[in-house]
């Protein structure tokens, strides 16, 4: 009898390793390793939005990237605060994770000025002692570093160029449309967004800090990216310009 009951809970064991093996080994895009095997489950009782509404978008419009190739020295992944950071990381979930801690602070109010693309060293090592910094000691910008940061946290992590990018565009969030930046990764076959805006935001409107956990790593797999229009895709070694399907980006970037 008891050599029946730990036969059954070896085949339900050697089952749900099975599934787990399948489940990682069809990620297609990123490798299995750099896969956290303790991801949970994203809450889907709780919407993540990009944080667009009642914030200044990106004021940079589809004209500004018609020329891609210069908006790549903005993805370092070899930069030293990069690679120190990555290699302190066990997971792209992990990578992710970080990101979304990082807190949503207008251009305006933390350069004083309308648009501000800073690198991702500075981004990283100096935004949080920023005396413009209302979040001070925390690390700090808008959409666009935090893509790009992002991307090159991911690089540096080991995800191949072919298989992430930082992703410009137009988006609609609550009726409200307005030019961001948000990170993508390829996985399962398929483009995942990765929205590092779904975490905290400073609010001009009421001077405070609204905190958010931010969306889980494959949250986008079940729900909708609110894009209206792509302008274009990149990263350190790649670029592709959607409207005049242009750039040297892999083939099947163009198919997204």
């Amino acid at each position: 009898m008891a050599n029946s009951g730990l036969t059954t809970l070896f085949v339900i064991f050697v089952i749900v390793a099975a599934v787990v093996i399948y489940y990682y080994a069809d990620s297609d895009g990123i490798d299995s390793t750099l896969l956290s095997q303790n991801d949970q489950p994203d809450d889907d009782t709780i919407e993540y939005r990009p944080l667009l509404k009642q914030q200044r978008p990106m004021i940079y419009k589809k004209d500004d990237f018609k020329q891609l190739s210069p908006w790549q020295k903005f993805v370092t992944p070899d930069d030293p605060i990069v690679v120190n950071i990555a290699s302190s990381l066990n997971s792209v979930q992990e990578v992710y994770s970080l990101a979304v801690t990082w807190t949503w602070v207008s251009d305006e109010v933390l350069h004083e000025q309308s648009e501000k693309w800073i690198m991702p060293h500075e981004f990283l090592s100096n935004t949080p002692s920023y005396p413009t910094n209302p979040v001070n000691g925390f690390v700090a910008s808008d959409c666009e570093e935090q893509a790009y940061s992002l991307v090159s946290l991911l690089r540096s992590f080991g995800i191949p160029a072919t298989d992430v990018r930082v992703v410009v565009g137009e988006i609609m969030v609550e009726g409200e449309t307005g030019g961001h930046a948000w990170a993508e990764v390829r996985e399962g076959g398929q483009w995942l967004q990765l929205e590092a805006t779904s975490g905290p935001y400073w609010d001009e409107e009421t001077d405070q800090l609204v905190q958010r956990r931010g969306g889980g790593f494959r949250y986008y797999i079940n729900h909708e990216y609110p894009v209206v229009e792509v302008w274009g895709y990149f990263n350190d070694m790649y670029y592709y310009n959607p409207e005049d399907d242009k750039g040297n980006a892999p083939q099947d970037w163009k198919m997204a």
